[in-house]
């Protein structure tokens, strides 16, 4: 009897433990609930921020196709302005420049573009057009005798 020890009243036989044994089991339990809570909700929420990562990325892969259309037509209206034709357009619309033996009609009352010349004799003046009357001022005029 030399390895043994007195027991002492009330402890359990083998287990060295101070928990009765049907406590155990529930906080066990307890805890790896808790533990699979956790890592439940971190999956989650890694989930969520890879879902709007990608929605994120998307948009900006719109975004870029649409700014690359806006620049693919930029540069062809680039090459189109560019070219000998479009830049005499131009210069006659901006400037009012004319070519040697052409007349330049000047149309008043039309804002659409400015024009400009060095010679005031090759420029054509066309009367105003009538700006249309309503029917009581046609009246008004015929009685008396207003213009």
């Amino acid at each position: 009897m030399l390895g043994t020890l007195p027991m002492r009243k009330g402890s359990q036989t083998g287990s060295g433990s101070r928990w009765p044994s049907f406590l155990r089991w529930p906080a066990f339990l307890i805890a790896n609930v808790a533990i699979l809570l956790l890592v439940g909700v971190s999956t989650l929420r890694e989930t969520y921020r890879g879902w709007t990562v990608d929605r994120e990325i998307q948009a900006l892969q719109s975004q870029a196709d649409t700014l690359e259309g806006h620049k693919t037509k930029l540069m062809q209206l680039s090459t189109s302005l560019a070219t000998p034709d479009q830049v005499d357009l131009d210069a006659r619309k901006r400037l009012g420049w004319k070519k040697e033996g052409e007349q330049v009609v000047v149309l008043t009352g039309y804002a659409a573009s400015t024009t400009w010349s060095d010679d005031p004799g090759d420029l054509v003046a066309l009367p105003p057009v009538p700006i249309p009357l309503s029917n009581p001022e046609r009246w008004w005029q015929y009685f008396t005798h207003a213009e």
